[in-house]
C-alpha cells in the first residue's frame, strides 16, 4: 500500500459518522412504566440486545430470587427502598398453593435507598426481599454468553 492510498483511507475511516448513542428521556419512561397494568413488576424499555438489557424496573413488592449464571446486573435506585439480599444459595420450593419460590440463604441483606447502586457479578444471587410501598432502579444487564 502506498503512502497515498494509506492517507486516503485512513481520511474515509475518519469521516465515517458514528452513531449518537440512545437517548430515554425521564419523562417517557414514567409514562411508559405508569400506563402498564398494575403488577408487582413493569418494566420501561430503553434498550435491549441479545448481549445487553437496560430498563427502568419498578416493583411493588417481592418476587422470587433469581441468578444469571453468565451476566451481570448493576441496579441504580432512582425511587423507594426496599431490602435486596445477594449471595447466598439459591433455595426453591413449592408454596402451599403450588406455586414455586425462590428465595436466598445466608445472602447479605442491605436496604437500598435513592441514589444507590448494587453491582451484581455472573452467578451471583439476589433477591428484592421486602418492599417499602415500591422500589424503581435502572437495571443495567450485560450477558456476553460464551463469549
Amino acid at each position: 500500500m502506498t503512502l497515498t492510498s494509506f492517507m486516503l483511507l485512513l481520511g474515509a475511516t475518519a469521516a465515517q459518522v458514528a452513531s449518537p448513542g440512545i437517548h430515554a428521556q425521564g419523562e417517557e419512561l414514567q409514562r411508559a412504566l405508569s400506563e402498564q397494568p398494575k403488577a408487582p413488576m413493569v418494566v420501561a424499555r430503553v434498550e435491549n440486545t441479545d448481549k445487553t438489557r437496560v430498563n427502568l424496573i419498578h416493583r411493588t413488592m417481592s418476587q422470587n430470587a433469581i441468578v444469571h449464571p453468565t451476566g451481570w446486573e448493576v441496579h441504580h435506585i432512582v425511587a423507594g427502598t426496599g431490602t435486596v439480599v445477594t449471595g447466598g444459595r439459591l433455595m426453591r420450593s413449592t408454596g402451599a398453593d403450588g406455586a414455586r419460590v425462590a428465595t436466598i440463604q445466608d445472602g447479605e441483606s442491605r436496604t437500598v435507598v435513592v441514589g444507590d447502586v448494587v453491582i451484581i457479578p455472573a452467578g451471583t444471587p439476589h433477591w428484592y426481599s421486602e418492599i417499602t410501598e415500591s422500589v424503581t432502579y435502572l437495571e443495567i444487564r450485560y450477558d456476553p454468553g460464551s463469549e
